[in-house]
């Protein structure tokens, strides 16, 4: 785990047990933009394929699992990953408030190191037909090298789906490498938590770029009408979202 992972296990870790009441209304935005976006998303979940069909799904980052949960009734199996122990734990706490425990699980690991435990490169975290990242590819150290990791886990054809914030105009990435003039930004920006904020967020293009560049076709991308408001170090802020999706070639 590199330095910057680090930073960023340690501030969900103490932030976990107050994100779904801090985030909300985010969260319930982005739950229903999702469930209104699912066909867009894919055509393969359990409605729309015969029933015996299993329909895997990796949530890296998972935090508490708001997309895992939203989307488990059209998936057979949902594994969530964090660096974030606590993290980890809201997600299987929720997991079986909402009776979910048999389809849905979450583990801590860094899958985006050179050193992944062995038995993350086998069944059940291979070969899946779908991946999502929801609101955390801008704390991604290296978000090119991050997709092209976790996309490999896809079989061919398998979705990737992203959610995160839309670039401010003046930038697009940096896949991964800050500058020091933008240290101002990003404190104005993301408050204490700018220390775990890698990007500014991500224009079409830029997504294009990153999905092409991990080995991914079908890009499309929408920017949600409905701003994310949340509040931070007690003030309130308004963020633009998109959605992206690309299937692995």
């Amino acid at each position: 785990m590199t330095e910057f992972t680090e930073a960023n296990r340690k501030y969900f870790d103490q932030l976990a047990t107050t994100y779904q009441d801090k985030f909300a209304d985010s969260m319930k935005m982005l739950s229903e933009q999702t469930l209104s976006n699912r066909l867009w998303i894919s055509d393969l979940w359990t409605d729309t394929v015969a029933q015996d069909q299993e329909i895997r799904m990796l949530e890296y980052a998972c935090g508490p699992g708001n997309i895992s949960m939203t989307l488990a009734p059209f998936l057979t199996q949902i594994i969530g990953i964090d660096v974030s122990d606590n993290m980890v734990a809201e997600f299987n706490r929720n997991a079986n408030l909402l009776g979910l425990a048999d389809k849905a699980i979450s583990r801590t690991a860094d899958l985006l190191t050179d050193d992944v435990p062995v038995d993350f490169a086998v069944a059940p975290y291979m070969d899946l037909d779908m991946l999502t990242v929801s609101m955390a590819l801008h704390h991604f150290e290296q978000p090119d090298r991050a997709l092209k990791q976790l996309g490999a886990r896809l079989k061919k054809g398998g979705v990737c789906f992203i959610i995160d914030l839309v670039a401010d105009s003046g930038h697009g990435h940096d896949h991964g490498h800050s500058h020091n003039h933008d240290h101002g930004e990003r404190q104005r920006e993301f408050g204490n938590a700018a220390h775990t904020v890698k990007s500014h967020g991500f224009s079409q293009e830029s997504m294009r770029e990153l999905f092409q560049g991990a080995g991914f076709g079908g890009v499309e991308y929408k920017v949600l009408a409905q701003p994310l408001v949340f509040v931070k170090d007690e003030k309130t802020f308004s963020k633009t979202a998109f959605m992206a999706r690309a299937q692995r070639l």
